[in-house]
């Protein structure tokens, strides 16, 4: 059972990573290293920069 967890953990992660559900998790962790002496941009805040950006530079999406 813990094999078949571990793998569906891995999976989700994967499916997360693809879609872009954990860009917001790769931020403050990137926000961390290189800027650790500024607080990061809210959630909000993010998601609202990150769509407006790829509405300005569409690349590649399906919609």
């Amino acid at each position: 059972m813990n094999v078949l967890q571990a793998g569906l953990t891995a999976a989700g992660r994967y499916v997360k990573a693809v879609m872009g559900d954990n860009a917001y998790e790769v931020y403050l962790a990137h926000h961390a290293v290189t800027h650790p002496d500024t607080p990061p941009m809210p959630e909000r805040v993010f998601w609202r920069e990150r769509d407006d950006e790829q509405d300005r530079n569409p690349q590649g999406r399906c919609c």
